[in-house]
């Protein structure tokens, strides 16, 4: 399953009709086994029928106050409750905090530590169906389940690892993760499927990588529990089953003119565009999240002077809003074609819950901000 993926001629329709074909009904899903395995890779390039004005961003709440406890830093760590409360993974003060659905902030949960209800980076990951709230801690590699009233409710170890990601794998206790381990006899860094202490499942082996350790990937699971995975620079996602078996690789647009060197930006070594999010929704599309360069972006630029005398190329106010902007592509995995696309000015980091997706900002004052924006899709516009 890991060997090099080659690009298909044929037309697309032909390509993913083994695909499709075991794509089933919502209520009846079949095992997809035609193209698993499958070293084909089928380009999804933009038509004339992509829509430029069909997708939605509406403002949902603004999370964080001005003081303590309800300041906010910077995270992509978050998730929705049943009760539409907001739990924000803090890395810097390793706690959860969280607030309701109007903004007003509620509680702290936990502390920093290695005990019951303490943590060193964690990451709310989703509500267990019961009114529970997981809880990964991607430090200490276990996962914590809070109760509706916030209390501990328990906590199990799962494999040790610097995690990257975490993601659930429905609710039997697997979760897809993306880690820094090497496995006996590859030769790079593979996504791994995980269910407590056992490992049961390794694949998406990463070869070439940007940096010693460096396997980050962006990762999205559909309600089949098929897997989605991209590499953050490179336009390829590809569809894994739940066991980690290859269906099919997608390529989108080319991300950048040309490939990016290690070290700081300069004039010959510009920001790279980089895909940040993905998102499968319930009518079989995936959303997916792209940061990419504004057109001016280089009248942002300028030349700073860091503390060790090494000059550094980058934003003129230390802003990447002045120099990027979102992305936002829409993706009919049932054709395998763009449906829509549009560019919005707000940074989105990460999807947090169905159509929920939040960007990390300031207000005009300079407190920071997480903000919960809500994509939709409109065909009528």
């Amino acid at each position: 399953m890991f060997g090099k993926s080659t690009t298909v001629s044929l037309p697309l329709s032909l390509a993913l009709a083994g695909w499709l074909a075991g794509c089933g009904s919502p209520d009846s899903p079949r095992v997809l086994t035609t193209l698993q395995d499958s070293t084909a890779t089928v380009d999804i390039l933009e038509t004339s029928a992509t829509c430029t004005s069909c997708i939605t961003v509406e403002h949902v709440v603004a999370l964080g106050d001005t003081v303590a406890p309800g300041y906010i830093d910077w995270s992509i760590y978050a998730a929705v409750d049943d009760f539409g409360n907001y739990w924000v993974g803090m890395p810097r003060e390793s706690v959860v905090k969280v607030w309701g659905a109007e903004g007003r902030f509620l509680r702290q949960v936990g502390r920093r530590g290695d005990g019951p209800m303490e943590f060193q980076r964690p990451a709310p990951v989703g509500a267990d169906g019961e009114g529970r709230m997981r809880v990964f801690d991607l430090d200490n590699g276990r996962e914590t389940v809070v109760n509706s009233d916030f209390s501990y409710d328990s906590d199990r170890s799962l494999l040790p690892g610097f995690y990257h990601l975490a993601v659930p794998l429905g609710e039997d206790g697997r979760y897809l993760v993306n880690i820094s381990r090497t496995t006996a006899g590859s030769g790079g860094l593979p996504l791994h499927i995980v269910d407590g202490l056992d490992m049961r499942h390794s694949f998406d082996r990463m070869v070439g990588l940007d940096a010693p350790g460096n396997a980050f990937r962006v990762l999205a699971v559909d309600g089949q529990k098929r897997i989605y995975s991209a590499r953050a620079g490179d336009y390829l996602i590809q569809a894994w089953s739940e066991s980690g078996r290859r269906i099919l690789g997608l390529r989108g647009p080319r991300l950048n003119e040309r490939e990016g060197s290690p070290g700081l930006w300069s004039p010959d070594n510009p920001p790279r565009n980089q895909i940040f999010a993905m998102q499968v929704d319930n009518e079989r599309r995936l959303w997916v999240i792209v940061h990419v360069l504004k057109d001016d972006w280089r009248d942002h630029m300028a030349q700073h002077v860091m503390p060790n005398g090494r000059v550094a190329y980058g934003p003129t106010d230390g802003d990447m809003s002045a120099i990027f902007e979102s992305r936002i592509d829409l993706i009919d995995l049932a054709s395998g074609s763009f449906i829509a696309t549009r560019r919005h000015d707000a940074l989105f980091e990460a999807f947090i819950g169905d159509g929920l997706a939040i960007e990390n900002t300031e207000t005009e004052a300079a407190y920071p901000q997480m903000v919960v924006w809500r994509l939709g899709f409109d065909s009528s516009r």
